[in-house]
């Protein structure tokens, strides 16, 4: 009878629950198109186990959270000029 490796068990159950936290499918992660982008999120994570105090965390997350909003805002710019220019006055 075949067995998981223990390792695998766990790097898997990690990987649905980051998976689950960002509302994607895990196969986004494994997913060849994406190879870059979840080496960069396998980086993040591996980096934020290296952070042992609660204030560096909270700084790592001050940064995490300052760029998700400017990305979330040029975004909403984007939108918003793309709607202006299909605007016929």
């Amino acid at each position: 009878m075949d067995t998981l490796d223990p390792s695998f068990a766990d790097h898997a159950s990690i990987l649905e629950r980051v998976a689950r936290a960002l509302d994607a499918p895990v196969a986004e992660f494994i997913d060849e198109r994406s190879v870059d982008e979840g080496d960069d999120l396998l980086a993040l994570v591996r980096l934020w186990s290296k952070i042992e105090d609660n204030q560096g965390r909270r700084r790592a997350l001050d940064v995490a959270r300052q760029e998700a909003k400017r990305g979330s805002h040029k975004r909403r710019a984007e939108q918003l000029s793309t709607k202006i220019r299909q605007t016929r006055f």
